[in-house]
């Protein structure tokens, strides 16, 4: 395999000769100051589509991965997603993949037996009885993800023992694969994330997603409150090397953007990333190559429902707030579930937001803490 790495020009910090491109999609770097993302985005899942382009399609979910185990809200999305995907598979559809926006496990991060408990029991990734059996989950960190239970997620410079090194940069996010992170159990190949920013190419279904962090814009919310990302403050020797380590980061999100919008081919790219307000979308149109025309759509969280903040000349929803998986929090849950996204044969989509298919019934969906009573 082949490992693509992206390397990011900032002005001063990176010299002119500092990257050097090798191939279309391999670049290399030597400056330590520039964050690198190292990965492969060529389908290295091998997710196979189904020939035509209309047969296939995609779903998005935020917030879900509610602490300790899943509540009755998690679970009424679970169900309800598993229930759309048996009713797409008797129609002959193929789901490719669910992105997954960020806040994946609360409250400060995914512990070891989050993966088990708030994953692949819920949805049955592992379960050859489920509609969700060996489907990939595409995805990034929301502020949730960062806090006392991953705190070098926020600072891998920082770690003296990383996880891993890959390239001479060190790593230390709970939730990146197994070759950042070796000690991720085995059984969740399929949860992807190698790293804050990557892109992942279907060219067979003229498809690719695009994940950004941008979890610099909410550093106050790591944790979730004050008490949850204390230790991340300890061990990343103050909130100042948070916050360099975050900007470099999304930096290197922002030149990844720029590359796969000069050098990909897909006619519909996915940007996904946990905040309204921040696709960032514009970056990557302005950088497109001259005759290229693809359909971006927009795909965040942090806000817990489901929402189209706006829609493409076709009327599809692009704008996709789908933060409503259920993980979070009592008396926020105004509209519950998942979207789903189904390409079209011209290379478009058609996107569904708030309809009945892909959210809850009002009245099946609580969210509360759990209580000592749980635990008896």
């Amino acid at each position: 395999m082949v490992l693509a790495r992206h390397c990011v020009h900032l002005g001063a910090l990176t010299s002119r000769n500092t990257c050097a491109a090798l191939d279309s999609n391999l670049l290399v770097s030597g400056d330590a100051g520039a964050y690198i993302n190292n990965y492969d985005g060529r389908n290295p899942l091998g997710i196979q589509p189904n020939g035509q382009r209309s047969q296939n399609y995609f779903l998005l979910i935020g917030d879900w991965g509610r602490a300790d185990s899943p509540g009755p809200c998690q679970r009424a999305v679970a169900d309800h997603m598993k229930a759309y995907v048996a009713r797409q598979q008797q129609q002959g559809k193929k789901l490719l993949f669910v992105a997954s926006v960020g806040d994946n496990f609360y409250w400060s991060g995914v512990t070891p037996g989050a993966w088990e408990k708030s994953w692949s029991s819920l949805y049955g990734t592992n379960d050859p009885g489920s509609p969700l059996h060996q489907v990939p989950w595409l995805s990034v960190l929301g502020n949730h993800d960062l806090g006392n239970d991953d705190p070098y997620a926020a600072c891998a410079d920082q770690m003296q023992a990383p996880l891993a090194m890959v390239n001479g940069q060190r790593y230390g996010c709970q939730q990146f694969n197994a070759d950042k992170n070796p000690n991720r159990p085995a059984d969740t190949r399929l949860y992807w994330m190698p790293d804050y920013n990557y892109h992942y190419e279907i060219p067979e279904a003229d498809l690719e997603v695009i994940a950004i962090d941008t979890n610099q814009v909410d550093i106050e919310g790591f944790g979730g409150d004050s008490g949850g990302a204390w230790k991340m403050g300890s061990v990343c020797g103050g909130q100042g090397n948070v916050e360099s380590f975050m900007q470099r980061v999304n930096q290197a999100g922002q030149e990844l953007l720029r590359q796969r919008a000069a050098q990909g081919t897909a006619k519909t790219v996915l940007i996904m990333q946990h905040y309204p307000g921040q696709c960032q979308k514009d970056i990557f149109l302005s950088a497109l190559r001259p005759g290229r025309e693809v359909n971006v759509i927009c795909a965040y969280g942090h806000d817990h429902t489901q929402r189209c903040d706006g829609s493409d000349g076709n009327g599809q929803c692009n704008m996709i707030l789908t933060g409503g998986g259920g993980g979070c929090c009592a008396g926020v849950i105004s509209r519950a579930g998942f979207a789903a996204i189904s390409l079209s044969d011209d290379g478009g989509f058609v996107s569904d937001v708030q309809s009945g298919d892909v959210v809850v019934p009002d009245g099946t969906c609580y969210w509360r803490r759990l209580t000592l009573s749980d635990y008896v």
